[in-house]
C-alpha cells in the first residue's frame, strides 16, 4: 500500500468513473477537499482507496487484489478507525461501485468491525423547475454570505462551528474563499443556520446544511439552502446533495428548494 502523489493522481482518476454521485472524488483530486490516495503500485495502480475529511472512504479498482485487501484492512483499524475516534467522529462511511467489492470488503477487509448497510440518496437539480425567490425572514433575521467579513466577527456565535465545517473539507480559508461559497441566517448575534460547499468541482458544488437545533423549524434551513441553489444556478455551477434514505428533514429540504432525486444507493458505515 503506498501513499499516491498529487502530481500521480491523474492515474487512478479513471478508476472512479462509476462514482458520478460522489464529488468528493474530483474535489479532492483537483486539490479541493482534504484528502489521501493510497494505492497498490504507484507506477501501475490496479486497486485504490480514496479517504477524505478524515471518515469518507472510497475504493475502486480491481476487488481481487489479495495483497492490496490486506493493506487496507490494516490502515482502516490502525489510521482511518484511530482518527475518527480522536475527532470524536460516530462513523466511517465506506463507498464501493459493485456487489464484487461489496463481498471482499464484508468478507476481507472489514469482516471483524462493527458496521451496518446504510442507505442513501443523491439530489440533483430539477432544470424543469424554475428558480425560487427568498422569501423574506422576521424582523432582525438576515441572510449573509459566508466570506471573510463574516469570519472575522467574533461576535456571532456558532462561527466556530462554521470555521470547523470550513476546515474539516477545505485546505484553508482563502481556498474556500476562492473556490467555495456558502449562507448563513443570522438572528441577532447567533448564526442559526448554515449551508456550504463541502466539495467543488469545475461544475458542480456538493451542499451541506445545519441548523442550531434552538432554531429549527423557522425555515432557515430552507433559507439558506436556496440561497446556496439559487448562488449555483446564477454561476452556472450544478448543485447536488447526498443524505441518508431516512433523513427525513434532509430529504424535504433538498426538494423543497428544487433538487430532485436522482440515485439510490448503499454504503458500509464502520461504527468508531
Amino acid at each position: 500500500m503506498f501513499l499516491l502523489p498529487t502530481s500521480q493522481y491523474f492515474k487512478v482518476k479513471p478508476m472512479f468513473k462509476s462514482f458520478n454521485h460522489q464529488i468528493i472524488i474530483h474535489s479532492v483530486l483537483e486539490g479541493n477537499t482534504i484528502g489521501d490516495i493510497f494505492v497498490d503500485d504507484i507506477n501501475d495502480p490496479k486497486s485504490v482507496v480514496l479517504y477524505g475529511i478524515n471518515f469518507e472512504v472510497l475504493v475502486a479498482g480491481e476487488p481481487q487484489n489479495k495483497n492490496f485487501n490486506k493493506n487496507l484492512h490494516q490502515l482502516i483499524i490502525n489510521k482511518f478507525l484511530p482518527n475518527i475516534r480522536k475527532k470524536g467522529l460516530p462513523i466511517i462511511n465506506l463507498y464501493y461501485d459493485s456487489e464484487q467489492w461489496k463481498q471482499v470488503l464484508e468478507q476481507e477487509i472489514i469482516d471483524q468491525m462493527e458496521a451496518a448497510t446504510v442507505k442513501k440518496r443523491f439530489y440533483t437539480l430539477d432544470e424543469t423547475k424554475g428558480l425560487q425567490s427568498q422569501k423574506p425572514l422576521q424582523d432582525k433575521v438576515l441572510i449573509k454570505p459566508i466570506n471573510e467579513q463574516l469570519l472575522k466577527n467574533s461576535l456571532f456565535k456558532n462561527l466556530d462551528l462554521v470555521k470547523q465545517w470550513i476546515y474539516v473539507a477545505w485546505p484553508s480559508e482563502d481556498h474556500f474563499f476562492e473556490k467555495g461559497f456558502g449562507y448563513c441566517v443570522v438572528e441577532d448575534d447567533t448564526i442559526a443556520s448554515w449551508c456550504l460547499s463541502l466539495f467543488a468541482t469545475n461544475n458542480q458544488f456538493e451542499l451541506g446544511l445545519m441548523t442550531d437545533e434552538a432554531y429549527r423549524k423557522k425555515g432557515y434551513a430552507k433559507a439558506v439552502a436556496l440561497s446556496c441553489v439559487n448562488f449555483c444556478v446564477d454561476h452556472n455551477k450544478k448543485p447536488v446533495w447526498n443524505c441518508d434514505d431516512e433523513n427525513t428533514s434532509s430529504i424535504l429540504i433538498a426538494e423543497s428548494v428544487g433538487l430532485k432525486k436522482v440515485l439510490n444507493y448503499n454504503v458500509l458505515q464502520i461504527k468508531a
